[in-house]
């Protein structure tokens, strides 16, 4: 017995000295960012910026070390434009937030899509945003994971972004910065019919007297000198509108319960949409409608059968269309989970009889468009679909017959670029005379 004990004690020694090893390691890698600093950085990354609100596909070890953070392997075998309708002529442009291997950092590029060509590419000094925003200084508020999301181009050529999850900038057309607006803004980026700017925020607290705290999703309002003007609390509209159900009832409680992802301005009024209305949609709630922030008033609200959609728009003839994720959350430890087998779908809605339709499935089937974490769309004057596949890094205008033509982000011959919410802009939306002068340093 006493043996056996002495032979226990250099055991434990080698597994003190072990631990102490690590312990020491671990410290090192912390302070001096040894190996393996960067693979634990970009997991967490991975990690924080889910949490913190937005999601971003999962990289596997190997990816994670070879590959920048917004770099993943291409799906496609070609890069830039491929059109697969040549009797078609497309006249618009596009307006592409994604990630340059080149600048090692998201860059923004109007491209025309009828002469293939990139017109115009703003750079971001993300370093100087980040030195004047000490307060936000993780997630995607970091050079490597910095998104430029959902660029708005201004008259002058000047654009208004995020990184996702923190302040507004505005920059010049020659990419100098002329303000930045602390607060915490996220996803879409709109002008409503005043000219101010209008985005996702979430407010400071645990929302409105709620049972429990909640993550306080707001309608944010920003003049175009970037002073915020006004928040409208998403939760508080719900409860003066009766829907506790919809925080409460459905599913177990989460923090991050609406996840307001679009609050997109009336321009245009159509039907019962009128100026100074706004439309919302709640991704975790798998919910949308139509609101009247100033009155806390809802003029319709409608849960599926979209699932944790993004992207709402208004018709010229009253109805709306809406990007349908149609995925389901945290299904297992792989992550989400597409509904139809690798397809999302884009689903159109008309609140006057309450009906919707799905006139492009059998494009998006065929084609396999689908998106877990993101995505955006606009139906055009014709009839034609604009979607963003951001999971892939792919952008396509589609009939509800084939694909007009497509367009991926390539950085390497098997690589492509994150996408950050791009846009599609008709010849009537774009002014290019900013350009005819332009000389920067």
């Amino acid at each position: 017995m006493l043996k056996s004990k002495k032979n226990i004690f250099p055991l434990l020694g080698i597994l003190y000295l072990v631990a102490f090893g690590f312990f020491i390691w671990g410290l090192a890698v912390g302070k001096y960012q040894v190996f393996p600093w960067a693979q634990i950085d970009a997991i967490y990354s991975e990690v924080h910026a889910y949490l913190t609100f937005e999601e971003a596909p999962e990289k596997t070890a190997t990816q994670q070390v070879m590959l920048h953070h917004q770099e993943n392997r291409s799906k496609f075998d070609f890069g830039g434009l491929k059109v697969r309708d040549s009797s078609f002529h497309d006249s618009g442009y596009l307006l592409i937030s994604g990630f340059s291997k080149t600048h090692t950092q998201v860059v923004v590029e109007l491209y025309s899509i009828a002469q293939d060509k990139v017109l115009h590419r703003w750079i971001p000094d993300i370093d100087d945003i980040l030195e004047r925003t000490p307060e936000f200084s993780d997630g995607p508020n970091m050079v490597k994971s910095y998104r430029v999301q959902h660029p708005l181009l201004l008259e002058d050529g000047g654009l208004v972004f995020t990184s996702g999850a923190g302040p507004m900038v505005k920059i010049n057309r020659c990419s100098e910065i002329q303000w930045v607006l602390v607060h915490k803004f996220h996803h879409s980026i709109e002008l409503d019919h005043q000219g101010n700017i209008v985005t996702c925020s979430k407010i400071d607290g645990d929302g409105p007297d709620t049972v429990l705290p909640i993550r306080d999703d707001a309608i944010a309002v920003v003049s175009p000198e970037g002073t915020l003007i006004d928040e409208y609390s998403i939760a508080k509209i719900l409860l003066d509108n009766g829907h506790r159900t919809l925080i409460y009832g459905i599913g177990r409680f989460e923090h991050n319960r609406i996840h307001l992802n679009d609050a997109h301005p009336i321009i245009e009024e159509a039907g019962i949409a009128e100026t100074g209305d706004v439309l919302i949609s709640s991704r975790h709630l798998s919910t949308v409608g139509l609101v009247e922030p100033e009155s806390s008033t809802i003029k319709w609200l409608k849960t599926g059968p979209w699932l944790n959609q993004h992207d709402i728009n208004l018709l010229p003839d009253g109805r709306y269309s809406i990007f349908g994720n149609d995925m389901v959350r945290g299904y297992n430890k792989t992550g989400n989970v597409l509904v139809e087998k690798g397809v999302s779908d884009i689903y159109i809605y008309d609140p006057a009889t309450d009906t919707v339709t799905q006139p492009y499935s059998a494009v998006m089937r065929a084609e396999k468009i689908g998106s877990l974490s993101q995505g955006r769309s606009r139906v055009l004057a014709n009839g034609d679909v604009y979607i963003e596949q951001t999971d892939s890094a792919r952008l396509l205008r589609i009939s509800d017959k084939e694909v007009r033509w497509e367009y991926v982000n390539a950085v390497s011959e098997n690589t492509v670029g994150a996408l950050h919410w791009s846009r599609y802009l008709t010849d009537k939306e774009v002014n290019l005379r900013w350009l005819n002068d332009l000389i920067c340093k």
